[in-house]
């Protein structure tokens, strides 16, 4: 069974502490990482497209812990604020761009302004870096219904300007997929065997808001994709129930980051049952095991369950979910590459 791990939150926590070491410097060094302790490589990120967004201008500004970002257009201006938290070695939005329907009209500016440029250079240099430890990943931009709850507005902004005024909204959406249109055309010319959409799905807050505003999205941007020669999946790294079988029906080919109990919401045995069984489910050993409380003998087990039910199907690549915190211990990462060796 293929073993895969995200190490680049271990990584960012790491330097942030001034605790990584120098051996694993730079794109090669990180592929070393990978290497040294037993596990697949599949970030970086290879990113086959850049965008530019004429009449906008974007800065930041830094003060303390707050980092303000404006955008500034010829129809108005937004402003967020993101905030650092050193525990978590992370930053979360502590004010959001899009608050508000003149907020939605600056957004459809910056989105119908941009213009995308080809670029496979990066893939090309991490392919070649990767070697037989694994492949980069090529990611399009967000969905827009993503780009609204994980960018630009949160839950709580978008649910309200949904009851509000949903035709702004839906026009919002389609302006965000337009402006995609040319990175998907890049993923789609690229040389890769796999992409994956990065939506960071959950279904107890996403499943419903999916179900109207983003499967059919999905029916629109995945087909093409798989006719360029290449399997397509999602990032999914929250709880499953409701949103799985809704993914299923899109026609994907796997469903990346799959977190099952005890910190997601679906037992290992049941994780077949309720996505079918034709999808690839790539995932299964939940980021938190890595780090404290948990002991190898709790990874060991719960890998031998994974092991026992899904072993036979061949559609399930092993694989951390979410990522490896900052606080994890990357013997345990070497330790399952050493099972997965021994058992299968």
């Amino acid at each position: 069974m293929p073993w895969f791990a995200d190490l680049t939150y271990w990584q960012h926590g790491r330097r942030l502490a001034g605790l990584y070491p120098e051996r694993y410097e730079g794109d090669e060094g990180f592929v070393r990482l990978h290497a040294d302790h037993n596990v697949g490589y599949y970030l970086g990120y290879a990113q086959v497209w850049s965008s530019t967004h004429d009449g906008v201008e974007v800065s930041s500004t830094t003060e303390g812990a707050v980092t303000a970002t404006v955008w500034r257009t010829p129809v108005g201006e937004i402003r967020g604020e993101t905030t650092f938290l050193p525990q978590t070695a992370s930053s979360a939005p502590s004010k959001w761009p899009v608050t508000s329907l003149e907020d939605l009209r600056v957004l459809r500016y910056i989105a119908d302004s941009t213009r995308t440029q080809y670029d496979d250079g990066r893939l090309r240099l991490l392919r070649d870096l990767a070697g037989e430890q694994g492949h980069p990943t090529v990611l399009p931009p967000r969905s827009p219904l993503s780009q609204m709850l994980a960018e630009w507005t949160g839950v709580t902004n978008l649910v309200y300007m949904l009851q509000d005024a949903a035709r702004e909204v839906e026009e919002t959406f389609h302006a965000l997929a337009r402006a995609a249109d040319g990175a998907y055309e890049a993923v789609a010319a690229c040389d890769t065997p796999f992409c994956e959409l990065p939506d960071n799905l959950t279904g107890e807050v996403v499943t419903r808001l999916f179900e109207r505003y983003q499967f059919d999205y999905y029916l629109q941007r995945i087909p093409p994709l798989q006719e360029s020669g290449k399997k397509v999946g999602v990032h999914l790294d929250g709880t499953l129930h409701g949103i799985l079988p809704l993914l299923v029906r899109t026609g994907l080919d796997f469903i990346e980051s799959i977190t099952p109990a005890p910190v997601g919401d679906v037992a290992v045995e049941r994780l077949r049952d309720l996505a079918g069984p034709d999808v690839i489910l790539f995932g299964g050993m939940p980021g938190a095991m890595f780090a404290p409380p948990w002991t190898a003998d709790d990874v060991r087990r719960h890998l031998e369950t994974i092991l026992q039910h899904h072993w036979e199907s061949g559609k399930f690549i092993l694989g951390v979910a979410d990522q490896v915190p900052p606080n994890g211990d990357m013997n345990l990462v070497r330790y399952v590459g050493d099972l997965v060796e021994q058992l299968c």
